[in-house]
């Protein structure tokens, strides 16, 4: 009889906090990573065995959800209070309820001190974010979403510390794009598990969506005179098979897990731009939960869509990309949320008509969720509806 009055007792603990602790709150009332836990009555209980967790992270996780509008946000940005406190505060006056934050950039830089092996001995992490739990927990406390932007294979840190995980070129040495940057091997199973680490640490810390950026194959540079070695798929099945070997790690901690793809993915008429940079649309939706298309107006080419101007015609734009992209999932169990345009290149300005013109295409196309970018933070605030409006 006792026994059955402890199993109770530890099913009831572990499903009264496990929500908390995916929220990111303390989780077990007491707070304490001892593994000895105080009673009530001021006694103390050890045990000598580890008790499996009596719930499903996975659908305490689907039944937590809530609908995303998020921002993009730096690690220097998460790291300076100023910055960080002005956001939030967008955040609490607008429905803005997510932030995407650079957790390993597009450098290869994992941006706190995070318990991965080898970003420690290649020497990959600058503490730029002094304290990560810290920062979790205060935007869980004005009920901000922490999404963890983990940049996959475009990675010059590694492959230049590490060339036996590089992309390399047809001469021998490491290939390098226009830029004179470098990438991992998207074929290399040790570049996969050490990405899927760092997703990992970041889930353990609280976040509660990993965001595959980069993960894809290079895009500018001499392409032709890529080497990879260890091929032995077609680049589109290498990509869907590390977001496959990715997944179930992940989902067992409790957190989504999404892709960027770009913007010419979800267009039918680029299959061939597509599969060489490995991003089917289709093959990936299967193996995460969220897709999410930049679909930039800046990015299209004139006369993309019809339209001579993408650039200057954000309604457009994202309403025919939206189309494309609720085709490309159909049937993939993957929900869209698509990155729009909060910047200005190319000789157009966005401001309130052109962020809010793109909040409504997608809207109107059935998105429930998006994604505003913005390299220099200053969102627009008046292309935002007001918090609980």
């Amino acid at each position: 009889m006792v026994t059955g009055v402890v199993a109770f007792a530890a099913g009831f603990i572990l499903l009264w906090s496990g929500a908390s602790w995916l929220r990111g709150g303390a989780g077990f009332p007491w707070g304490s990573s001892d593994p000895v836990t105080a009673a009530a009555s001021g006694l103390q209980v050890k045990s000598s065995y580890t008790i499996e967790p009596l719930v499903d992270l996975r659908e305490f996780r689907d039944l937590s959800y809530v609908p995303v509008k998020g921002v993009y946000m730096t690690s220097y940005a998460a790291a300076s209070s100023e910055i960080l406190n002005n956001l939030i505060a967008l955040a609490d006056r607008t429905e803005i309820n997510a932030f995407v934050i650079d957790v390993k950039d597009d450098l290869g830089i994992v941006a706190y001190d995070a318990d991965v092996d080898l970003a420690k001995q290649e020497g990959l992490i600058e503490k730029r974010i002094k304290d990560i739990d810290a920062l979790v927990a205060k935007l869980q406390e004005h009920d901000i979403v922490p999404i963890a932007r983990v940049v996959c294979f475009k990675d010059d840190s590694l492959a230049t510390k590490r060339p036996d995980l590089a992309v390399m070129h047809q001469s021998g040495e490491i290939w390098e794009d226009f830029k004179g940057l470098s990438f991992t091997n998207p074929y290399n199973r040790e570049v996969w598990e050490y990405l899927v680490q760092v997703a990992e640490d970041a889930a353990r810390h609280g976040f509660r969506e990993i965001q595959f950026d980069y993960v894809r194959f290079p895009s500018d540079g001499k392409i032709s005179e890529a080497v990879y070695p260890g091929q032995n798929s077609s680049k589109e099945d290498a990509i869907a098979a590390f977001l496959a070997y990715a997944r179930p790690r992940l989902e067992k901690l409790g957190v989504w897990v999404s892709a960027d793809v770009f913007g010419i993915t979800v267009n039918p008429n680029n299959a061939k731009d597509s599969a060489t940079i490995g991003q089917n649309v289709e093959k990936i939706a299967k193996n995460v939960d969220i897709v999410c298309a930049m679909i930039y107006p800046s990015h299209y080419d004139t006369g993309s869509y019809g339209i001579q101007n993408p650039n200057a015609s954000p309604y457009e734009v994202i309403t025919a990309a939206s189309k494309d992209t609720k085709a490309k999932l159909a049937g993939t169990g993957a929900m869209g949320r698509p990155w729009l345009q909060d910047f200005s290149l190319r000789g157009v300005e966005y401001g309130q008509a052109e962020v809010k013109a793109q909040i409504k295409a997608a809207e109107e196309q059935g998105f429930t969720e998006w994604l505003l970018w913005d390299p220099s933070l200053k969102y627009v605030e008046k292309a935002l509806r007001s918090a609980g409006s």
